[in-house]
């Protein structure tokens, strides 16, 4: 794919398709993120743990974990996180613990890496950074959206009913608000 149909072709996903990427995709993408990402000093402040469904358990406490409006069991959480793939961020320690302030910077870099990477291989991501699990920053889920979003619907494996979950709509700022040329 092109550089200008990855940009067109990147954006928030909530709701995923049952098909899951052969996992050769997603090793593609490790292995991209590896040899071509930027790091300051090559250190690699963080860690990334990649999760399928293998381990329901563990994938059910992450959704559990993470929250949209209440802290209650019907909430209708982040369903991001119910990719096929997960893509979970911690921080490594490399040196100095005081001073960790790019760790956060680095993954930045290193999602925004997976996000194109996967857009390239015709993959959607979802970004979620609502999650209780304090050694948690951030966690990408990659997949296939779901083409026909059952009208913005959702099974949430906690309370096994269908949630709604309808983007907030949510606009970036006009670009003079943000970017100036001096």
């Amino acid at each position: 794919m092109d550089w200008q149909n990855v940009l067109k072709n990147k954006k928030q996903t909530f709701l995923w398709a049952d098909k899951i990427p052969d996992r050769k995709i997603i090793e593609n993408i490790v292995n991209e993120l590896h040899e071509y990402c930027p790091s300051k000093q090559n250190h690699v402040p963080y860690r990334i743990e990649i999760l399928d469904w293998s381990d329901k358990d563990k994938r059910n406490k992450i959704f559990e974990e993470t929250w949209c409006d209440t802290d209650d069991i019907s909430d209708r959480r982040n369903p991001q996180v119910l990719a096929p793939y997960l893509f979970v961020f911690y921080a490594r320690d490399v040196g100095n613990p005081e001073d960790n302030s790019y760790t956060q910077l680095e993954i930045g870099l290193a999602s925004m890496f997976i996000t194109m990477s996967a857009v390239n291989y015709g993959l959607d991501i979802g970004f979620c950074g609502c999650n209780r699990d304090n050694e948690i920053l951030m966690i990408l889920g990659v997949g296939y959206a779901d083409s026909d979003p059952k009208n913005g619907k959702y099974l949430n494996p906690l309370s096994q009913q269908m949630c709604d979950f309808h983007e907030n709509g949510e606009s970036k700022p006009t670009k003079d608000k943000y970017i100036k040329f001096d």
